[in-house]
């Protein structure tokens, strides 16, 4: 079976065939010299994989003919969530891809008090704003593809710590990594879970940390406050951290 692995949303994939675009096209092409009758996997995110006969080309599209398809089992049985505060620069691009490859179900932007998002939402348009999300989508796909999962991460619009508490998903376990907790660390907490758990909430802040009145909401609306330990963790490093210790012991790790 073909190595070449694309990811194709399921309303592009219809009527036994499947409909290629973008920079699948010209990787297809140019890249890898495809040519027709060739064969090639596709995986939709969300648990489906087809293998497919390219037949045709129409405008910037390739056609191809779904010969076999699947279910592939590639998830955690953990759902985990990531509310990652809003950081600088590209930082939030290394999350999206690294946290996509430990497993996360899905991302929550979050616009807190000290974000760097709190600081440039008022200039940034709504176009803008979707623009970054639809990047981060991009590489939660590649990233995906990378690590041969089945299913591609959520990502949510940014919201607001007002917004998010007003509708917070539902967990078996709901974390609130935050530097200023003294009473209580994470492996302690991990103990103390008395029963097996299928979903986990994460909320990190931003570069600076979230405000005090900030985490007293969280931790009113049921969020434990945990802290790593003695040495602080940079914002893009504490979540991808975290993922990775609750699916060593909750997930397939």
């Amino acid at each position: 079976m073909s190595t070449h692995r694309f990811f194709v949303p399921p309303p592009q994939i219809r009527d036994g065939e499947v409909c290629l675009r973008g920079s699948d096209v010209w990787h297809i092409t140019k890249v890898l010299r495809l040519g027709m009758g060739s064969e090639v996997v596709v995986f939709d995110g969300r648990g489906h994989e087809y293998r497919v006969v390219l037949e045709r080309t129409k405008r910037q599209e390739i056609w191809g003919r779904i010969e076999d398809q699947w279910e592939k089992q590639t998830e955690s049985p953990l759902k985990l969530s990531l509310v990652q505060g809003m950081p600088k620069g590209e930082k939030l691009d290394l999350i999206m891809q690294k946290a996509t490859e430990i497993g996360m179900f899905e991302l929550i932007p979050l616009a807190s008090e000290r974000s760097h998002w709190a600081s440039i939402s008022s200039q940034m348009s709504a176009a803008k704003a979707h623009q970054r999300l639809e990047r981060l989508s991009r590489i939660g796909i590649e990233a995906a593809k990378q690590s041969c999962r089945s299913s591609v991460p959520f990502i949510r619009p940014i919201v607001t710590v007002e917004e998010f508490l007003a509708a917070p998903p539902n967990a078996d376990l709901k974390l609130l990594l935050w530097e200023e907790e003294q009473g209580r660390r994470l492996k302690e907490t991990l103990r103390a879970v008395a029963q097996p758990i299928v979903s986990a909430v994460v909320v990190i802040g931003p570069e600076g940390g979230l405000t005090p009145e900030e985490a007293r909401r969280f931790q009113e609306n049921g969020f434990l406050s945990v802290s790593l330990g003695q040495r602080i963790l940079r914002t893009e490093t504490a979540g991808i951290a975290v993922l990775s210790i609750l699916q060593y012991e909750f997930g397939d790790y």
